[in-house]
């Protein structure tokens, strides 16, 4: 696994939001309610109490932090499009440009 990631964070480190999106990736391998680390990997973000109270605030915090993670979310898939459709856009008028020089050198040559 480490050489896998070594390769992938020298391969793939230029996208933007790859470490976010890498830091995201081990919070849900690692997330009990996932159970996707394996039964041997459990991970408590909240202490247990006796109290029906504390399990009842614990409860409402992990509400709240889902609510936040979730605004995060969406807030970094929103830059994220915006900024592939910037950079979209520019190749799109990189190759367009290249064409057109190519064409007008056909052209002049043919004349």
């Amino acid at each position: 696994m480490t050489v896998v990631e070594r390769f992938l964070d020298w391969t793939v480190s230029w996208l933007p939001m790859y470490r976010k999106a890498k830091l995201l990736l081990i919070l849900y391998l690692c997330h009990p309610s996932t159970q996707s680390a394996g039964s041997g990997a459990r991970v408590r973000w909240l202490p247990s109490s006796a109290g029906g109270e504390a399990q009842g605030r614990h409860r409402l915090v992990q509400l709240e932090l889902r609510a936040r993670a979730r605004d995060v979310t969406a807030s970094q898939l929103k830059a994220a499009a915006a900024v592939s459709q910037v950079w979209l856009f520019e190749a799109i008028q990189c190759v367009s440009s290249q064409l057109q020089a190519a064409r007008s050198g056909q052209e002049g040559a043919a004349h």
